[in-house]
């Protein structure tokens, strides 16, 4: 505490106002000692009252509205020092507030403390009769409480008076209070402390800096000062944030004692600060090269000038010629090739842009951001940095600097701020920035506002940086993606890539495409996306029809399916997917689906154990057909007899009905044929009799029938050659199952028949496993 001590005073000393004058080092420590608790005991005070209400804080973070300002004593200042201070000011174009009033009643209005919460640096003009104005002296305790907890800039500028007078109130200060004693005596101790501390600040003394002119010269130079550290400040922040863990990391992968050429790739989604680590790996290392570049936005500046300036312009830069002859492009080459460079190229997603070991010069380092991996790799990268989230701590500081100006969130915020970076900016620094530069200046009730917007509409800023990995995607690419986004985000990826296979698109490849680009990734056998990434997904389906779902391609919302089943559908729907448990009761229009021609999945499902309750989805007897252009067909306690009868199953790859009211598949003896089902699920379809001969499913590779109690016979006239599962507990009723002898050819084949109590005829082939 007593080195701290001295280090504030001698840090006066460098200013223009000596506040602890002192002969000796011995006298100054025992100094230290005593005023360094009197000071602390003064600020508990003051800190004690800012919180207990004697000033009113405002319950929104302040937006910085003014530059400047100024706290004075009208009397002593208004027609000569503040008058001078004012027109400089201006004429600097400092926004400054002063309160011209000449007759400033008693207490501040809230109206003022608003004006001082939205100001960036505080001058207190601090003169002879300053404390005998209870309204300067309430100005000067709220500006301190700003300066607490919004860290402003405050200077004390001593006009005309004694800065030790100031901080121990002594002569017309001690006078002033005396007066207040009786009529304010619970506001006194807090404005004492409040004097005590602003005189403890650097500032200036009019007795020791003049002439007058000089004074308020110097007093407008250092706010110019202050606010342009402090934009620095703020600058600096947002790109230093979590930084070094990236330098280190990628100064690993450099390896700058090499005198090999490396090129080293940095991905990551969009909005994930790929460019912000590559301009800090440039500043740092720069000067290690001979020569280096760095070019920004390449795929932008590739559409505005063409590929070959932009080579033209990192040769030249490398180079150090600004005009480069085409008679000597072989002289540049060779020059390039024994030139040490470091080269940053920024969001290169082309792989057009030619980047070689053998174009530059040992120990040279060219490093390449791309939200593209595969464009990397293309580049015969030696290595890639992979960009994550951040952390959350380092989250909720980039978040504040935006959203308070500081770093950490302003109190009645905390909560707000936590959620806002945990569950929607998901701490990527794109969306904290762009969220914390929304909401600045804010009340409590807007940010409530906004998070709940953000429930459903992804940031649009955020939206369009995002969608540029989308819109490099081929069609099929893009389905794919958007099949992913709103529909498989978790599940198995075996699984999903053969349902994307099953309806056209060249899944491996497709995956592959969508995980370079940072699109999806898979952990753990799954699909995942990253939260941003599958809200833009949603974004576009929306954007599709903002205002009639009917008109769009997916469909998962219950609300908004409701609204299409009681109607009519059109052809611009692909795949419909409910949780039939989440939807209003609703009766089937008959002809629903009957303009749906490109509808390829329906998916109306409940969740495990719910199969044998009621449906929410009624269909009427009129449904005739469902369409033909159908790929998987799941619908969960389907509540007719059969399926339509106009219905042409010839694209059915999975059909899944548990629970159903089935009693056979189709009416009558107008069995059709399924060429390409590979899964038949019937199972807990407690009305069903028969099932069709199975040789009209030559491509079946699962049969699931289970509890279908009034199941009697399972029979096939020709070979199931693929069928590798077979599944029949608790057809209670089931007497024959005739499927050949080489009906299930596959050694690792299962046949399940648990609880077939009746079954009397096995035809089945040699070598499977059984399951009684």
């Amino acid at each position: 505490m007593v080195l701290a001590c001295i280090q504030i005073f001698c840090a006066s000393l460098n200013h223009r106002v000596v506040l602890f004058p002192c002969a000796h080092i011995q006298s100054l420590w025992s100094f230290c000692s005593c005023s360094a608790r009197k000071v602390q005991r003064r600020q508990r005070n003051l800190v004690a009252a800012m919180w207990g209400g004697s000033c009113p804080i405002s319950m929104s973070p302040p937006t910085e509205k003014y530059d400047v300002f100024l706290s004075f004593r009208g009397e002593d200042t208004r027609d000569n020092f503040i008058s001078h201070l004012s027109a400089e000011l201006c004429r600097k174009n400092i926004k400054t507030f002063i309160d011209y009033r000449l007759d400033r009643g008693k207490e501040i209005s809230p109206a003022l403390y608003r004006e001082i919460e939205q100001s960036m640096i505080y001058v207190i003009i601090l003169s002879e009769h300053y404390a005998s104005s209870t309204w300067c002296m309430d100005e000067l305790t709220k500006i301190l409480e700003c300066k607490q907890i919004y860290g402003r800039d405050v200077i004390p500028v001593f006009y005309k008076v004694d800065p030790s007078n100031v901080r121990n109130q002594r002569e017309s200060f001690e006078e002033a209070f005396i007066e207040h004693q009786q009529r304010f005596r619970d506001k006194v101790d807090t404005w004492k402390d409040a004097l005590t501390q602003v005189a403890g600040l650097s500032g200036w003394d009019s007795q020791v800096t003049g002439p007058e002119h000089t004074l308020v010269t110097d007093i407008v130079e250092e706010i110019l000062k202050k606010k342009k550290n402090r934009h620095r400040f703020l600058s600096n922040c947002e790109g230093t944030i979590g930084m070094d863990k990236h330098i280190e990391q990628i100064k690993s992968l450099l390896h700058l004692e090499s005198p090999a050429v490396r090129i080293i790739g940095i991905w990551g989604m969009g909005g994930i600060g790929k460019t912000e680590i590559a301009r800090a790996i440039y500043h740092r290392f720069a000067t290690q090269f001979n020569s280096s570049s760095m070019i920004l936005n390449v795929e932008q500046e590739i559409k505005r000038v063409g590929l070959s300036n932009i080579h033209n312009k990192y040769i030249s830069e490398l180079l150090e010629e600004d005009k480069l002859s085409s008679k000597l492009q072989c002289s540049y080459v060779q020059r390039l090739r024994q030139t040490k460079v470091l080269l940053v190229l920024d969001d290169v997603n082309t792989s057009n842009l030619t980047i070689k070991h053998s174009n530059f010069g040992q120990g040279s380092r060219i490093i390449m951001t791309s939200r593209d991996k595969h464009v990397l790799k293309n580049a015969i990268s030696d290595e890639i940095y992979e960009v994550k989230e951040m952390c959350f701590q380092d989250s909720v500081q980039l978040f504040s600097l935006n959203a308070f100006k500081q770093n950490y969130p302003i109190k009645a915020y905390v909560d707000l701020s936590e959620k806002l970076v945990l569950n929607h900016a998901k701490r990527v620094p794109l969306v904290l920035k762009n969220l914390g530069l929304l909401l600045h200046g804010r009340t409590r009730d807007a940010w409530e506002s906004e998070l709940q917007k953000l429930q459903e509409f992804p940031d649009e800023d955020t939206f369009k940086v995002l969608k540029l990995s989308y819109d490099s995607l081929d069609d099929r690419q893009k389905n794919m993606f958007l099949d992913i986004a709103c529909f498989y985000t978790g599940h198995l990826v075996n699984d999903v890539a053969r349902t994307l296979d099953s309806c056209g698109f060249s899944a491996d490849i497709g995956m592959d495409v969508l995980k370079d680009k940072g699109l999806i990734f898979i952990s753990e056998g799954r699909i995942g996306m990253h939260y941003l990434i599958q809200k833009m997904g949603h974004e576009i389906v929306r954007w599709e029809c903002v205002d009639d779902p009917r008109n769009r391609t997916r469909l998962w919302n219950p609300e908004e399916i409701y609204h299409v089943l009681k109607n009519k559908g059109t052809n611009a729907i692909r795949c419909i997917f409910l949780d039939v448990c989440k939807i209003n009761k609703v009766q089937v229009h008959g002809k629903t689906f009957k303009k749906m021609s490109n509808l390829r999945i329906i998916q109306f499902y409940k969740p495990s154990g719910f199969w044998n309750d009621d449906s929410n989805v009624i269909l009427p007897e009129s449904l005739k057909s469902l369409p033909h252009t159908l790929v998987f067909l799941r619908w969960d306690n389907f509540s007719l007899k059969s399926l339509p009868l106009k219905f042409c199953p010839k694209n059915l790859v999975k059909l899944d009905m548990r629970g159903s009211n089935l009693e056979q598949l189709w009416e009558g003896d107008q069995d059709q044929v399924l060429p390409k089902l590979k899964r038949l699920d019937l199972s807990y379809s407690r009305k069903l009799t028969r099932v069709p001969d199975l040789s009209l499913c030559p491509n079946i590779e699962q049969i699931i029938l289970s509890g279908c109690v009034r199941l009697v016979d399972i029979y096939s006239s020709s070979f199931l050659n693929k069928l590798n599962f077979l599944c029949l507990h608790d057809c209670v009723e089931l007497r024959s199952l005739n499927l050949r002898r080489d009906g299930l050819s596959r050694s690792s084949g299962l046949v399940v028949l648990y609880g077939c109590v009746r079954l009397e005829l096995v035809v089945l082939v040699e070598s499977l496993y059984f399951l009684f």
